[in-house]
């Protein structure tokens, strides 16, 4: 648990937190200059509130009552920052093993080993990181604040500057890291559109003031979500194994866990492990066994939530995996849809995106 009661005095406002964030991958979300970096910045030790306290499982960090002060390389805190302040002279190898250096062989928590591999940084260890595409240079900075064995993990937009399809990959892996690893995440991001798909909950912040605190549904129907899904499409990220080529009929075979996908021919090898993306705008929904349709995918599953945001209406059925579907409120009323109520998900081949 993190608790935040603090008051800091910024430039055009009062930043002003009193929370309780949950051990999970929480999003810390709100327009540019709402006090999302400053919130980071004093939780890790880098800036100081005017007053109040913070505790992180117990232990305070800082208490404006008491006079406790701790610096930042004592409160075990990673945090990784819009570029990745990766040292150039040195080698990915070298990067990573300077976070594990920062640490105390007793009070490692994860070897360097089995960073590397859940990274999948081992083709990377020699190379320099001027050589480094921006997200191969975000996972070096992630894998080496995480060697550092932090409590709790900030990240302040790490993806700002990273193209659509790597944005992608790059919160699916994170989401892996903190599941595999059960790291709490922090998370700032203008990215709702995604963030919706990957945090457990989102913190909204405008002008220093907590807006609202809860699960991503919550915060579409209740925290006037609408604008700031404006023209985003929110993503349904997966993973899937080659099975087959049909190169007489131009498609590929995948699977993922029980679900069968025939997407067009992609140049790979069978058994390879691919990462695809369908909008939640180019899903089709039924409520009946859908026939004599041009599209090779269907997918049967109960609705899991039905949640709002303006006139979009965002619905998550559970197929095996959990899936978004972009729909309007007239398509609600007149398939009567409710949750728990079973439908069919109709998939293009052409819809698919490889990340």
């Amino acid at each position: 648990m993190l608790r935040l009661n603090l008051i800091k005095r910024l430039t055009h406002f009062s930043l002003e937190l009193q929370l309780e964030i949950e051990p999970a991958f929480t999003a810390l979300f709100g327009p540019s200059g709402a006090g999302k970096t400053s919130t980071l910045n004093i939780i890790a030790g880098l800036d100081s509130p005017d007053s109040g306290e913070i505790v992180l499982s117990g232990r305070t960090l800082f208490s404006s009552r008491t006079g406790v002060r701790l610096k930042p390389q004592l409160r075990d805190i990673g945090y990784v920052f819009q570029e990745s302040r990766l040292f150039p002279h040195l080698n990915v190898r070298q990067n990573l093993e300077f976070g594990l250096k920062m640490v105390h062989f007793e009070r490692r928590q994860f070897s360097f080993e089995k960073i590397v591999q859940v990274s999948n940084l081992e083709s990377l260890l020699t190379r320099m990181p001027a050589s480094l595409s921006g997200g191969e240079k975000q996972r070096v900075a992630l894998a080496r604040a995480i060697l550092a064995s932090p409590k709790y993990l900030l990240m302040d937009e790490p993806l700002a500057s990273l193209d659509l399809p790597t944005r992608l990959g790059f919160l699916k892996f994170l989401r892996d890291i903190h599941l595999q690893l059960k790291l709490p995440i922090l998370y700032v991001s203008h990215d709702l559109a995604n963030v919706v798909k990957f945090a457990d909950s989102v913190i909204v912040l405008k002008s220093g003031k907590v807006r609202g605190h809860g699960t991503p549904a919550q915060m579409l129907s209740e925290m006037e979500a609408a604008p700031l899904l404006a023209g985003e499409d929110v993503p349904n990220i997966f993973e899937v194994i080659v099975t087959a080529h049909d190169d007489e009929k131009g498609v590929t075979l995948c699977k993922s866990g029980q679900m069968q996908f025939l997407l067009p021919r992609l140049n790979c090898l069978e058994s390879e492990k691919l990462l695809l993306n369908i909008p939640a705008s180019e899903i089709l929904l039924a409520v009946e066994q859908p026939r004599g349709l041009s599209a090779s995918n269907i997918l049967r599953g109960p609705i899991s939530g039905i949640n709002r945001a303006g006139d979009r209406v965002l619905v998550e059925v559970n197929c095996g995996e959990e899936f978004t579907v972009e729909i309007v409120e007239a398509t609600v009323k007149r398939l009567a849809l409710t949750e728990g109520k079973e439908v069919f998900l109709i998939f293009k081949a052409s819809s698919f995106r490889q990340l």
